[in-house]
């Protein structure tokens, strides 16, 4: 299996999902913090802290990937470290946030690279991920018209 850092872009578009007042949500998104079980909720002030928690643990998986690689040369740095990750609103060319289904596939691409540690499924960006993946399903189109809350005959 091959790993690379995620580019800050990608992180961008994951945190403008989770950080979107929509009145179709359920509030802000939020994750908890092991051991204490402290919640925190995404939000555009902390998106910068966020955003390089997942870096961190990106490029910590990365470099258990490639233990002889030197930080600065590993698959997709930017030579600088999840230290230089500042927010921005992600948006594409037509000035549109990401899409439920494009946020998915996004955590899907950000738990493939980073989770080549052993502890990967323990950490506070796997919480994260989680976090954004869960609301992005909750906003699926049909998603809350759809049968399935409860099962009957």
């Amino acid at each position: 299996m091959s790993a690379y850092i995620v580019g800050h872009a990608h992180i961008d578009a994951l945190l403008t999902f989770a950080t979107a007042n929509d009145p179709r949500s359920f509030g802000p998104i939020s994750y908890r913090l092991e051991p204490s079980g402290n919640s925190v909720e995404i939000t555009e002030h902390n998106a910068t802290e966020v955003g390089r928690i997942l870096l961190t643990e990106n490029e910590r998986s990365v470099q258990h990937r490639y233990p002889g690689e030197a930080p600065g040369e590993l698959p997709g740095s930017d030579g600088e470290g999840a230290a230089s990750y500042m927010f921005q609103r992600w948006e594409d060319a037509n000035g549109l946030a990401p899409s439920p289904t494009a946020i998915l596939k996004g955590c899907d691409c950000f738990d493939y690279q980073a989770c080549e540690t052993d502890d990967y499924r323990q950490s506070d960006a796997c919480r994260i991920v989680d976090a954004i993946r869960h609301r992005a399903i909750s906003r699926l189109p049909g998603y809350s018209d759809a049968d399935g809350w409860e099962f009957r005959r």
